[in-house]
């Protein structure tokens, strides 16, 4: 799970079947549920909303899936070129939905920005509960590229409990880091016009054109918790905590370096 992104909720979908007990061997499987979730109104801001998203990821044959997407950009779908117990290696296709201006005070002035559409190659291996993961996002459109590696663990407690803990880092090229945290000419006249006028959201030095280097984007650590209420029914609750690399931090978009997401929910494995 990965703080500060969109649709975290759903990517809380692996953590259900990393809890469910399979049963038998049909060839479809999945998760459906639906989670409650305090997170940012988008990446850096300093405003927070709660929402209500679901819980949904269902596969064929361990080999394809559709819900959330194995490489954290939101929800997707894709298949597994490997995947057995130790190494998995997955293809796939997710989203990013567009934003705003009214999602905070420090877009004020930015308009709409479009929805974005990534290609992502997956790999993992596996050394006991230690699972190390890495990979790539290709943006098809002007949302650019990103590169990520991870830590995680995992144990059953019992029969019921499950806990979890990961850590991580994201980087981005040029492009990315422009499309959540750029500032064009145009964008800058506008955001100057509104703090001539008075404009209250916005500080004296938002007014600035502003394009970061690639680089970092993001650190994050995750802890999540899974109780199986039945066979099939699982509680789970997570939290996630992310701090933005400097070239994100520096943008007059970002209002607070530090994010939270947490959220709980209940899902049905079948």
């Amino acid at each position: 799970m990965r703080a500060t992104l969109i649709l975290p909720a759903i990517i809380l979908a692996p953590v259900v079947a990393s809890a469910q007990t399979k049963t038998d061997t049909r060839s479809w499987s999945g998760s459906i549920g639906i989670s409650t979730v305090a997170l940012p109104t988008y990446m850096g801001s300093n405003r927070y909303r709660v929402k209500a998203f679901p819980i949904f990821a269902l596969e064929f044959n361990e080999r394809f899936y559709i819900g959330g997407a194995q490489g954290g950009t939101g929800a997707g779908a894709g298949g597994y070129l490997v995947r057995n117990s130790a190494f998995t290696w997955a293809a796939e296709i997710s989203g990013a939905p567009e934003r705003e201006e009214s999602y905070g005070d420090g877009l004020a002035g930015m308009g709409r920005r479009g929805a974005a559409t990534f290609l992502g190659n997956n790999i993992s291996y596996s050394l006991g509960p230690v699972t190390a993961g890495a990979r790539v996002a290709l943006g098809l459109g002007d949302e650019g590229s990103t590169a990520a590696v991870n830590l995680e663990t995992k144990h059953r407690y019992g029969r019921r409990w499950m806990a979890g803990v990961s850590t991580g880092a994201t980087v981005a090229n040029s492009r990315n880091m422009n499309y959540d945290f750029g500032v064009s000419t145009d964008q800058a006249i506008r955001r100057q016009a509104l703090i001539d006028e008075g404009d209250s959201r916005l500080y004296g030095h938002d007014g600035r054109t502003y394009a970061p280097k690639g680089g970092l984007k993001h650190m994050q650590a995750t802890g999540s918790l899974g109780f199986l209420l039945t066979h099939h029914t699982t509680l789970l609750a997570f939290a996630s905590g992310s701090r933005l690399g400097h070239e994100a931090a520096e943008s007059p978009l970002t209002r607070q370096r530090n994010g939270v997401v947490a959220g709980m929910g209940i899902a049905y494995g079948f």
